[in-house]
């Protein structure tokens, strides 16, 4: 399995309504796999489906949840996707889904310096 989810963490909503329906944000590394985490904020609760796709539209992942306030922590598993492109859908009720993409690009840099002692 290319992507495993980590928590799962349902809280009260302090009725912000600049709060974006989905908002995906970058974590960090654990073990050297990127963390991502989704965050779903809803005026009141309701249905929300949850896909991540690769490059070719394969779905890798999907979960179908009914919640107000939702957040999801996610690791990519980097042996198994290379520099593969997802795409992360949320889709809620009769809305344009929010779309989000994850793109993983693997660069090596080689610097020379040189000091006066």
């Amino acid at each position: 399995m290319a992507l495993s989810f980590m928590t799962t963490i349902v809280s009260a909503n302090d009725g912000n309504k600049d709060t974006p329906g989905a908002e995906l944000k970058y974590l960090g590394l654990i073990n050297n796999q990127p963390i991502f985490q989704l965050n779903l904020n809803s005026d009141k609760e309701e249905y929300f489906v949850i896909s991540v796709k690769d490059q070719f539209g394969e779905t890798l992942y999907s979960e179908k949840v009914k919640t107000k306030i939702f957040t999801r922590n996610f690791r990519l598993d980097t042996e198994n996707l290379d520099d593969a492109m997802l795409r992360v859908e949320v889709r809620s009720g009769n809305k344009k889904p929010e779309v989000f993409t994850i793109n993983r690009n693997t660069r090596f840099y080689e610097e020379t310096s040189i000091n006066k002692l």
